[in-house]
C-alpha cells in the first residue's frame, strides 16, 4: 500500500491554515491547500499531486519551498529560466515611442525594423504579441499640416496664461473663456463605421444633394462650463460677427475671451472691428487639434451618418437631439474640454487675475 505523505511541520502547517483563510488569489490557494493536504498526513504525494492538478515533482518543489522559506517562499514566484524576451530595454522604449506616433502601418513593417535597426528576428505572430502586450490598436492618424511650425503650438501652449492675464478687462468685469469652431453638415450622407459580422461588408445608403449648413459651436473652458450651439446658413465674417454677438448676450456683464483658428472667415482683432465684449486670441496656424472643441464633429458625424436627410431642418433636429446632453451638463462640456495643457493654463492665470471666473 503506498505511504502517505506527512508534512512533519505543525508551525509551518499552522501558517498555511492561517494564509489559506484569507487567500484571494486562485494560484496562491493551489499551493496552500497542496501543503495543507501534506500537513494532514491523510494521502500519499501521488494523490495529493492529483487532487491540485500538479505533477508530483512540483509538490515536492512546493514542499521544499514551505521548509527554507515558510509561506514566504512557498508563494514566492522566480522565473522558470526561459530565454529572455528578445523586446527589452532601448529597443521596447523605441518600439513604444514608434507606436505613440504611429511610425508604421504595417506589423511586417515593425519586424523589418526590429531586425535592420536592432538585429531582433520575430515572426509576424511575435509582431503581433508585442503589439498586444504594448496597448497596439490600428487607428487612422490625424492630418497633420506640411506648414505647422510645432514650435509655435508649443509656444501658445506655454503662453497662453499670459495672454490671458494681460487680457484688458474694463473695470474688472468678469472673464469667460471660450473655445470656438464651425463643423459643415448637408445633405450628402457621411459614411461612418458600423458594427456588421465577419466577413460581411455593408452598406451604406447615397445620395447627391447640394444642400449645407453650419454648426457654430462653443464650448466654455472652466468657470460655468456651458456650451453654445448655432446653425447658420453659411461661414463667412457676417455670420462669424453674428454668433459672437450671441455669446455676449447671454452674459452681457462678462468679457468673453475666444479662442479660435485663423481661418479668413473669421474675425480678426489686427483687421475686424470685434463685436463689444469679445476679445479674440487665435491659435497659431495648422494647429485645429489644440482646439477641443474639434471633438463636435464627431459628435455629430456619428449622429447623422450612414442616413438619408430629406431636408436639412430634419438634419438639424436630429443634430440638436445629439447637442442636448452636452448643453445640458457642465459636466459633459468639461470632459471635452479637458486638454491638460488648456486647463493648467486657465487655472494658473486664475489664482493672479481676479476678473477670471474660474
Amino acid at each position: 500500500m503506498p505511504k502517505r505523505f506527512h508534512l512533519h511541520q505543525p508551525e509551518q502547517a499552522k501558517a498555511v491554515t492561517e494564509a489559506l483563510a484569507t487567500c484571494q488569489k486562485t494560484t496562491d490557494q493551489q499551493r496552500l491547500l497542496a501543503m495543507r493536504l501534506a500537513a494532514s498526513g491523510q494521502l500519499t504525494a501521488d494523490q495529493i499531486a492529483e487532487h491540485v492538478g500538479i505533477s508530483r515533482r512540483q509538490f515536492f518543489n512546493w514542499v521544499s519551498a514551505l521548509k527554507e522559506g515558510g509561506v514566504e517562499g512557498l508563494l514566492a514566484r522566480e522565473h522558470g529560466g526561459g530565454a529572455a524576451p528578445q523586446v527589452q530595454g532601448k529597443v521596447l522604449e523605441e518600439f513604444q515611442a514608434g507606436l505613440k506616433v504611429g511610425q508604421w502601418k504595417r506589423a511586417k513593417e515593425i519586424q523589418q525594423w526590429l531586425q535592420s535597426q536592432h538585429q531582433v528576428k520575430l515572426g509576424l505572430k511575435g509582431v503581433y504579441y508585442w503589439l498586444g502586450k504594448l496597448g497596439g490598436v490600428l487607428k487612422v492618424p490625424r492630418k497633420s499640416h506640411a506648414k505647422k511650425d510645432a514650435a509655435k503650438v508649443a509656444e501658445f501652449q506655454q503662453e497662453l496664461c499670459g495672454k490671458l492675464k494681460n487680457l484688458n478687462v474694463a473695470g474688472g468685469k468678469p472673464v469667460r473663456l471660450w473655445v470656438v469652431d464651425e463643423h459643415r453638415y448637408g445633405l450628402i450622407p457621411v459614411v461612418r463605421k458600423c458594427w456588421t459580422l465577419r466577413g460581411e461588408r455593408p452598406t451604406a445608403p447615397y445620395q447627391t444633394k447640394y444642400e449645407w449648413g453650419y454648426l457654430y459651436s462653443a464650448l466654455e473652458v472652466d468657470g460655468k462650463n456651458a456650451a453654445q450651439f448655432l446653425c447658420l446658413p453659411r461661414v463667412d465674417l457676417e455670420m462669424s460677427r453674428l454668433f459672437l454677438e450671441h455669446l455676449v448676450a447671454l452674459d452681457p456683464q462678462a468679457e468673453h475671451v475666444v479662442i479660435q483658428d485663423r481661418a479668413g472667415f473669421h474675425l480678426n482683432p489686427e483687421l475686424h472691428e470685434l463685436p463689444a465684449g469679445v476679445q479674440v486670441l487665435p491659435l497659431p496656424p495648422y494647429s485645429p487639434e489644440l482646439n477641443p472643441v474639434e471633438a463636435i464633429g464627431d459628435v455629430i458625424k456619428d449622429r447623422i451618418g450612414n442616413a438619408l436627410w430629406a431636408t436639412l431642418e430634419a438634419l438639424e433636429e436630429a443634430i440638436g437631439e445629439e447637442l442636448r446632453p452636452i448643453y445640458e451638463s457642465a459636466e459633459r462640456v468639461r470632459s471635452l474640454v479637458s486638454h491638460g495643457w488648456l486647463i493648467d493654463q486657465v487655472n494658473a492665470t486664475a489664482t493672479v487675475n481676479s476678473a477670471f471666473a474660474c
